[in-house]
């Protein structure tokens, strides 16, 4: 009996992932977890810059960061910090 529920078991948890894993266009999908190409967070401060300047800089590190194009997944807004820095945080997916 207890062999029968190990199995059922196993077997739910293998259908799990396999499903998890086949839905691939999901933003968090469990698939981009053992990609390649797992997603990043990028976060860059400018002091006393315009949101220009700032959206800017993020866009730089993203893509120093993957060394080819990129997906944003999730993208923060801008926050004052103390000092009068300005600061931005996202998620990307390298392609």
């Amino acid at each position: 009996m207890i062999l029968r529920t190990y199995k059922l078991g196993i077997v739910m948890a293998i259908g799990f992932f396999v499903s998890s894993c086949s839905s691939g266009n999901e933003p968090n999908s469990l698939m981009r977890m053992f990609s390649g190409n797992p997603e990043r967070t990028i976060t860059v401060a400018v002091k006393d810059g315009t949101a220009k300047q700032l959206k800017n800089s993020w866009d730089k590190k993203a893509l120093s960061a993957c060394g080819s194009a990129y997906t944003v997944v999730n993208l923060g807004s801008a926050v004052s910090t103390a000092g009068g820095h300005n600061s931005l945080s996202g998620t990307i997916a390298c392609k």
